[in-house]
């Protein structure tokens, strides 16, 4: 066991460093990052300062000498996401539930299947979160590895594409699944996966809109939309919505803090969506059943769009209050 966590604090604190290098990557020419140039006599770091280099930087033209720390805090972070949330899957079996029943070799690829979608998360935070930046790339390829991971294993979702609690009798039957899901893992695969595409994706696009509409300016970017539809591609559209669900209020709560904080109006929305996806897949097993069973809700369609409509609502009045809040001069919430 120790030698295991060993391996997984090393393997996060690599891939939390490379992640930290393609994000450099993806920002050539901006300043933000502290890793492209030297910013007294404008020379480009080295490509081992780009992606290995921990803290300390020096311009080979110059001499010039400064400190990014970003990178080796990306690094850690990621070393401790990848160990507890590998702890969460293997040693307390957060996304076991009684539906979804994977043969033993698919069960062991969900974990590598996951890390590379929190990997592909980290890229996509740190670019938001420099320069309000979700490259296409990162995302096009993300969408394509959990497209291709889900059809080509066909067991590797964490809730089948349709469940239908209602229909279970206690003793006699459990819940209804539809026979072309069981017979054809592999379509399935692959309907589960562009399913939590389309819906997470369309999903934000409204929300889109109607902040749009109620705050002059869209709350989120086009990169936010493209980013959720890769989040739905790994995890599924009913897990999906359950993150969209969750993240207007981490974003909400942050916001007012970095307003009252720093003055500023505008925070990224894209590192919120991220964290609620981890939530979700974190505590999925106790979302979708007992305590919360949320799969009595997603077992009829009226339920669903009585959510979907719910949270479209509940957001529009929560962005109603930012806009209020966001129009009061930060020196006078201060007082």
């Amino acid at each position: 066991m120790p030698m295991i966590l060993m391996t997984l604090l090393f393997s996060g604190f690599v891939l939390g460093r490379i992640a930290a290098g393609w994000a450099t990557h993806v920002l050539t020419g901006n300043s933000s990052t502290k890793l492209d140039r030297c910013e007294r006599c404008q020379a480009p770091c080295s490509i081992r300062q780009r992606w290995l280099g921990m803290g300390a930087v020096r311009c080979k033209v110059c001499g010039t000498r400064w400190t990014v720390r970003w990178p080796v805090v990306s690094s850690l972070l990621v070393a401790m996401l990848v160990t507890v949330y590998a702890w969460l899957l293997t040693g307390l079996d957060c996304q076991k539930i009684a539906e979804v029943q994977p043969a033993t070799a698919m069960h062991l690829l969900r974990l590598p299947y996951h890390l590379v979608f929190l990997f592909l998360l980290t890229v996509t935070v740190l670019t938001d979160l420099l320069d309000y930046v979700i490259p296409d790339n990162v995302i096009m390829l993300g969408i394509f590895a959990a497209v291709a991971g889900a059809t080509v294993s066909g067991d590797l979702q964490i809730i089948h594409v349709w469940v239908n609690w209602d229909a279970q009798v206690p003793g006699l039957h459990g819940p209804y699944l539809p026979e072309w899901m069981k017979n054809h893992h592999h379509l399935h695969g692959l309907a589960w996966s562009l399913g939590g595409m389309i819906v997470g994706a369309t999903f934000i696009w409204l929300v889109r809109g109607i902040s749009g509409w109620i705050l002059g300016q869209p709350a989120m970017g086009s990169g936010d939309v493209t980013l959720m539809a890769m989040i739905g591609a790994f995890i599924g559209w009913q897990p999906a919505i359950c993150a969209i669900a969750i993240a207007p209020v981490t974003a909400i709560v942050a916001g007012l803090v970095v307003r009252v904080t720093s003055g500023r109006s505008f925070v990224a929305f894209g590192p919120y969506l991220a964290v609620s996806a981890v939530i979700v897949l974190s505590t999925w097993r106790w979302i979708w059943a007992e305590p919360l069973l949320m799969r009595d809700v997603f077992s009829h369609w009226p339920s669903i769009l009585g959510l979907a409509a719910g949270s479209l609502a509940a957001l529009a009045v929560l962005l109603g209050g930012l806009r209020i809040f966001l129009a009061t001069p930060a020196e006078s919430i201060r007082r």
